[in-house]
């Protein structure tokens, strides 16, 4: 009704602007009237009659005074008129105005205002200003009723007062009615006094409605239907039924409806738990479906709530017409904390079998909710589970909306009750709390997702690390963010396919290069196409995609899907002259492919490039690059099985089973993939379905198991294929050493002593020299470490390994942890004497640093082991060491005398560092950094490129800064790489970058990838 009567303001100003601008309507806007009918509140006071608006010319009046003053310039008279025309189109569109332009029409009106405009400014300050907040609301409301009675009082009319009064009541503010009808200017009429009583009764105020009461019965205004109704919800408000029964009665005795009293009383006595009565008037005056459920909520949020059933009895219509009031029913009740009301009219419903999916809803709504309100974790978890049987993807919806909503205790809480329940956690629940951890908190939090991950037996799989794990982390350095992952015990298997694609998705093709020529590691070539095309059009390195493609034997057989990709992605920039470099450069590395190859590359060269016949010799090219004895391809279709991935396999595993076609070569090469992906449960339902289907356990099926069961301390399972195997075959010896380790774990030193002695049939193909330290070093730090010497003995007998530095160790750590200095001399005297090795020097300098006080020798004894190191290498490596043992203890004047006087052996510093870090004791090299004089820049230089890759290798994004600010003031900048470590660091874990970083042009272009 308010937009209807600017509506008619709107005509008015539309009339000014066709060109009568002398003239002016007379204001006819929709307004109380005093033969307005009474009813409601506020009744709400308006004549429901259409507008009559006449429009006539005699209307106009002469002057434009008549609306505002002569005194006003004509383009301030324009600037209003224009600005209640948006004004009024505002209310129309919108149903709300712009409460700017209010303001500005205001100050524009500020020196004279005709009442018309007033009522039109006061009704803008009610609903049609929603956004505005009760306080501010009021502010507005004060400016524009002081300005009408400051500029036109007496003028003010019935129609003022009652909108003034109709926003007050709708904005609940109090108003005495004495005040008010005392400053009155005109005569109030029944509107007046229902309205001030609606005041009254809204805002609570008692006192205030006796006294309307009494001057609505002094001037004889009958009580109309809407003044009793107020009157029975005053004395329900107070609990006086009594009352308000009697209210109702005078209802019926005078004719007037009673159907909204009695849902008030309804009300009332749901709220006293009243129950009687309430089913008297439930029974005697029917209550809708929508009043019902208003009692519902009544019941629940009155502690009421075990007579809900009482009330849903009632309920006439179908349950789906219902399905939206009573949803909102449930989640109001949990939204105000009413659980146990929600709760109620859940389980009332589901008592009816046939409402099953109205009830997921039902479930749904009130999860949300609780989520919503920020529910204790363990309550929505119990509920999710006990609402399981209804919908069995309550936990799985309560999962996706705390996702969404970042609460990450919830989050964890649902995974261990799916957990419980024998769900599958996927991965990819876990790819929004990467996202929000790299965002909120940085790199730190996504390791500590990744081992939750993994602690909770969840794939780690190729889409998680590629895209929400590898760009949240610092990989300035591949190398060491590949020894971050295998740190935390993730298969090679799992983690360095990812890395490989996610660096080709960055360019680094250079990075990906190293990576693989140093290492091992199997590359599954699929999932690398696409990247490495991209990484081509972006670089142009013919020579490193090349050689990526031929570093690993079944690379080369990619050779054809590489250009298949190549020439369907961006036919535009790639020409022949490309083409050759490419023929070239696989020539010059002697890589092969099948003639099947040979045949559609041909065709696809010949059809993308009309002028290859003229002056190239791609052709010539090609068909040298022809095995006639190769004749598989990955293009062909079905793929061979030698090129699958996982995924691959299995879908192609349960295709030949509906076949019913032979699967033992598809069950083998899937087990050989779960046991390097470290999948326990999935090889042995694997090995299950061999036994199952009669296949024979191959050796390799054999090996490859045992080494999964060794790695997840299954030693039972380890053992019984040991014995099966009985030295028919060949062990790897690497195999055997992990078994015993384990065994040594476990306490059965004699089984792992016989292992090594009793298998004689062993594979010593592969290095097993960090075999072998790990068994001694697990031996050396258990209760049985006086038998690591007889162990090392043992392994060198057995050919398992070579006397080096690192074997000799433990033997030297025993004594030392001890504290058994004279012990541990002795033994790093016969090392040196027999073996002409110095194990642990740096470890035994400190300790004889340390007690060089309380222990007579010490000065002896570091002499000796000062003069073994430079006899057995030379006085700068000796220093160097004596100088790591010094700032270990933090001895800053001898480590000054040796800085001054001696130069430092590089190789030693390089040494100690890839040893010490694996400790995260950094701290002397940081003490050795300071107290290096300036003169060394070369040496100062080098020490601060071990230290940032050691922070990045620990991601201690703290002692990083701590570096900088050293540098700084020693006038020493990092070298490129370790600039670009220094920035992927701090970036990626939130931290702001020093000051200087902000004019660097790269820093902007890192911070942009991340």
């Amino acid at each position: 009704m308010e937009t209807e009567k600017v509506l008619h303001l709107r005509r008015y100003v539309t009339l000014l602007q066709t060109g009568v601008r002398s003239r002016i309507v007379r204001s006819h806007l929709h307004t109380y009237g005093t033969n307005s009918p009474r009813g409601g509140y506020v009744v709400h006071c308006v004549p429901k009659q259409s507008l009559q608006v006449p429009l006539r010319s005699e209307n106009y009046v002469s002057t434009y005074a008549r609306m505002f003053s002569t005194t006003v310039a004509q383009s301030s008279v324009e600037d209003i008129d224009q600005k209640l025309m948006l004004l009024c189109n505002d209310s129309i569109k919108k149903g709300q105005v712009s409460v700017d332009d209010l303001q500005e029409i205001l100050k524009l009106c500020d020196c004279q205002l005709r009442p018309s405009t007033s009522l039109l400014l006061l009704k803008c300050c009610g609903s049609l200003s929603p956004d505005l907040n009760k306080s501010k609301k009021q502010q507005l409301l004060d400016q524009v009723w002081n300005l009408a009675q400051k500029n036109s009082k007496e003028d003010l009319t019935l129609d003022h007062y009652n909108t003034l009064l109709q926003i007050q009541m709708e904005s609940s503010t109090f108003i005495n009615p004495m005040q008010f009808l005392a400053g009155m200017t005109v005569e109030p009429d029944e509107n007046t006094y229902s309205l001030l009583l609606n005041v009254a009764a809204k805002t609570g105020n008692s006192r205030y409605l006796w006294d309307v009461m009494s001057m609505i019965k002094e001037k004889n205004i009958l009580f109309d239907e809407n003044t009793f109704n107020v009157l029975v919800q005053i004395y329900i408000n107070n609990s006086n039924m009594a009352e308000a029964e009697h209210m109702v009665m005078l209802m019926r005795d005078t004719k007037l409806s009673t159907a909204k009293a009695y849902t008030e009383l309804a009300c009332g006595y749901a709220r006293l738990g009243n129950i009687p009565s309430l089913i008297k008037i439930l029974n005697d005056e029917p209550q809708s479906d929508t009043n019902l459920l208003r009692i519902t909520k009544v019941l629940g949020s009155s502690d009421n709530s075990r007579h809900i059933p009482v009330v849903l009895n009632f309920l006439t219509a179908p349950i789906s017409a219902n399905e939206p009031e009573i949803s909102k029913t449930i989640a109001e009740l949990t939204r105000t904390n009413q659980i146990t009301g929600a709760l109620t009219i859940i389980k009332f419903f589901s008592l009816n079998s046939t409402m099953k999916d109205v009830m997921r809803n039902f479930i749904n709504s009130f999860l949300n909710e609780l989520i919503i309100i920020k529910a204790p974790k363990t309550d929505i978890t119990k509920y999710a589970v006990d609402f399981m049987g209804y919908e069995p993807l309550a936990l799985s919806n309560v999962a996706e909306t705390a996702l969404k909503l970042g609460r990450e205790d919830l989050c964890y809480a649902i995974f261990d009750a799916m957990r419980e329940k024998g769900m599958e956690i996927r991965p990819h629940y876990y790819w929004p709390l990467l996202v929000m951890a790299h965002y909120n908190t940085g790199e730190a939090k996504i390791f500590a997702i990744l081992q939750s991950m993994k602690d909770a037996d969840v794939e780690v799989d190729f889409d998680t690390l590629c895209n929400y794990v590898y760009p949240y982390i610092n990989t300035a350095n591949p190398r060491i963010t590949l020894h971050r992952m295998v740190a935390m015990n993730l298969p090679n298997a799992i983690i360095f396919l990812p890395l490989l694609a996610f660096l080709l998705s960055r360019n680094q093709l250079r990075d990906v290069i190293d990576l693989c020529e140093n290492s091992q590691h199997k590359i599954s070539y699929k999932e690398l196409m696409r990247p490495l095309v991209g990484a081509y059009f972006d670089t142009r390195d013919v020579q490193n995609c090349v050689k990526l493609l031929t570093i690993r034997p079944n690379g080369q057989a990619f050779i054809s899907m590489f250009f298949r990709i190549l020439l369907s992605t961006n036919k535009s920039k790639f020409d022949v002259n490309d083409l050759q470099l490419f023929m070239k450069e696989f020539a010059k590395r002697n890589a092969k492919i099948s003639r099947q190859d040979a045949n559609f590359l041909r065709k696809r060269f010949l059809n993308n490039f009309t002028d290859l016949l003229k002056n190239t010799n791609v052709l010539e090219l090609l068909e040298s690059l022809v095995d006639e004895q190769i004749v598989e391809s990955v293009l062909s279709i079905p793929v061979s099985p030698k090129y699958m991935n996982t995924k691959d396999l299995e879908c192609f595993l349960v295709e030949q089973k509906y076949k019913k076609l032979y699967t033992a070569n598809t069950l083998s090469k899937l087990i050989d993939l779960y046991c390097n992906e470290n999948k326990l449960k999935k090889a042995e339902e694997m090995k299950r379905e061999i036994e199952a289907c009669g296949y024979k356990t191959t050796n390799k099926i054999m090996l490859n198991l045992l080494e999964l069961y060794i790695k997840n301390n299954k030693l039972d399972e380890a053992k019984a294929i040991i014995s099966s195997i009985n030295n028919t075959f060949p062990i790897d010896s690497a195999k055997i050493l992990m078994y015993a380790n384990a065994l040594v774990k476990v306490n059965k030193i004699t089984k792992a002593f016989d292992i090594i002695e009793e298998i004689t049939n062993v594979n010593n193909s592969i290095n097993t020299q960090k075999f072998c330290f790990t068994l001694l070093d697990t031996l050396a730090q258990s209760q049985y470490h006086d038998q690591t010497k007889n162990m090392l003995r043992l392994l060198v007998q057995k050919k398992y390994c070579v006397l080096t530095v690192e074997m000799l160790r433990p033997l030297i750590a025993i004594p030392l942890r001890h504290n058994n200095i004279m012990q541990a001399m002795d033994t790093f005297k016969a090392c040196a004497q027999k073996y002409k090795k110095a194990p642990l020097a740096l470890e035994l300098l400190t300790a004889l640093l340390q007690q060089r006080n309380s222990f007579h020798q010490a000065d002896e004894y570091i002499n000796q082991v000062y003069t073994i190191l430079a006899d057995f290498h030379n006085i700068r490596t000796a220093n160097t060491t004596l100088l790591l043992a010094l700032a270990t203890l933090n001895k800053t004047e001898e480590m000054r005398s040796i800085l001054q006087k001696e130069r430092l052996s590089i190789s030693t510093l390089v040494y100690y560092t890839n040893y010490i870090q694996k400790f995260g004791k950094m701290n002397p090299l940081l003490r050795i950094f300071e107290e290096m004089p300036d003169t060394s820049n070369a040496e100062q230089l080098l020490l601060c490129d071990l230290l940032i890759n050691s922070y990045n290798r620990n991601g201690d994004h703290n002692a990083a800064l701590d570096l900088w600010n050293k540098m700084c003031a020693k006038n020493i900048k990092f070298s490129e790489q370790s600039e670009r470590s220094f920035i992927q660091l701090l970036l990626l874990n939130n931290v702001p970058l020093p000051s200087y970083f902000a004019k660097n042009n790269n820093v902007s272009n890192q911070r942009s990838t991340y």
